[in-house]
């Protein structure tokens, strides 16, 4: 029995060392310190664009259509609605403004409209938009009388008061626009007339009236059918220039 006090105590110096070991606080590595603030970062950021990709569509989709339908006074529909957080980009889809009580078509529809913002709005401190669609277009005027449109009503909700004073411009930069295939109708009543611009293509590469780009020269191609008769025209112009000038070719 003796014999045995040896390895008695080595088992027991090897318990002992294992029980303080078990107690000493553990640490993370050196490196694995210095990842986990970009990873908790990246982390939060990943959860608010999910966030934002899930709960935007819906808010956006229901007090657009209650603040438009009140700022209108018009029921204002909208089908559905994309938002992709992490590029900025914004679809509406299936948008439709009521006509005139008793009217057989709405006053606007659109298919379609895409908004792609740009980051550089937030130094700029002006929009910035890199892209911008729109199908689709639908729009229906009406004149009822002499002097007298179906859309008195929202003239009259938007008439600036007499003595408001005029404010600064608002800034902006708009890049790649593009309305493809608008429709824009004009029901003259009184003549039994009725005039209307088809198959409506505007191509815009670029417009700004921000201070860097107000010499910069705008070249828009514009195509339609009016009243049947189709016209393609190009143009360059400098519209925001304190001489204003252009050019138009038909």
């Amino acid at each position: 029995m003796p014999a045995r006090r040896p390895i008695d105590d080595c088992a027991g110096r090897t318990t002992r060392a294992l029980v303080q070991t078990s107690r000493m606080p553990w640490t993370l590595p050196p490196r694995a310190v210095w990842l986990r603030r970009p990873l908790l970062a990246l982390a939060a950021i990943l959860l608010l664009w999910a966030l934002a990709w899930l709960a935007v569509p819906p808010i956006l989709k229901s007090q657009a259509q209650t603040r438009l339908g009140a700022l209108l006074a018009r029921e204002v529909t909208i089908g559905a609605v994309d938002f992709r957080p992490w590029s900025l980009e914004l679809t509406v889809r299936d948008v439709t403004v009521a006509g005139p009580p008793g009217a057989a078509e709405p006053l606007l529809r659109w298919s379609r409209a895409y908004v792609n913002a740009d980051m550089a709005s937030l130094w700029r401190r002006a929009p910035v938009i890199a892209g911008f669609e729109l199908d689709g277009l639908q729009l229906r005027v009406a004149r009822v009388g002499p002097g007298r449109y179906d859309i008195d009503d929202l003239i009259e909700r938007f008439r600036p008061e007499p003595s408001t004073a005029p404010s600064e411009p608002l800034r902006f930069a708009l890049y790649n626009v593009q309305v493809r295939d608008a429709d824009l109708r004009f029901d003259d009543r009184p003549a039994q007339r009725v005039h209307r611009v088809a198959a409506l293509q505007i191509g815009l590469p670029f417009l700004s009236n921000l201070p860097s780009h107000l010499e910069a020269t705008v070249e828009p191609h514009v195509a339609f059918r009016y009243d049947g008769v189709a016209f393609d025209s190009g143009a360059q112009a400098v519209p925001f220039a304190q001489r204003r000038h252009g050019e138009l070719s038909l």
